[in-house]
């Protein structure tokens, strides 16, 4: 597994770190920016510090910054090959983890509004539609050692981790 610090993102007047893992760049943080169709967990402004907003699918893929992109499903599975797979992955992902990934438990809110598992989930999207109201994201969960893709409704509120394009 080759990882090494890369770049500063600039977004919305805040930095972010990145870090390459392999042949890809990645945000080594969540996003925080302020565009229609993202949230503070359980609309606090204190959780934003520390764990980034949760966006809707489309609010995701618009926030976007040119040069980089939401990842494809296809990024995620050669990410976690690299890693050494869906079960060994897990711990290199979490924070303090040799990857630099640093996965935060940032939960996520669901269609009707609510927010659940602060500090327990970390859920990312990508930008792989499963149909029209729906897309594929990967759900770390801290107490377990695997990474779990599944699919969603693009309306809910997950974490955004960008690849450089």
């Amino acid at each position: 597994m080759e990882t090494q610090n890369e770049e500063i993102l600039e977004l919305g007047g805040r930095e972010y770190k990145t870090i390459k893992l392999n042949n890809q760049v990645w945000m080594a943080e969540n996003l925080s920016l302020l565009v229609k169709g993202s949230w503070f967990y359980d609309d606090n402004a204190q959780y934003g510090a520390r764990f980034g907003r949760l966006y809707t699918w489309q609010a995701a893929m618009e926030a976007c910054p040119e040069g980089w992109r939401l990842p494809t499903l296809e990024d995620w599975n050669q990410m976690l090959e690299s890693l050494g797979g869906e079960e060994q992955a897990t711990s290199s992902l979490k924070p303090g983890g040799p990857s630099g990934f640093d996965a935060l438990f940032a939960g996520y809110r669901t269609l009707k509004g609510d927010f659940l598992s602060i500090e327990r989930a970390a859920d990312f999207w990508t930008s792989t539609e499963a149909g029209d109201s729906n897309a594929w994201l990967f759900y770390i969960i801290f107490k377990k050692e695997k990474v779990f893709r599944i699919i969603d409704d693009k309306r809910c509120g997950f974490s955004v981790r960008y690849i450089k394009a």
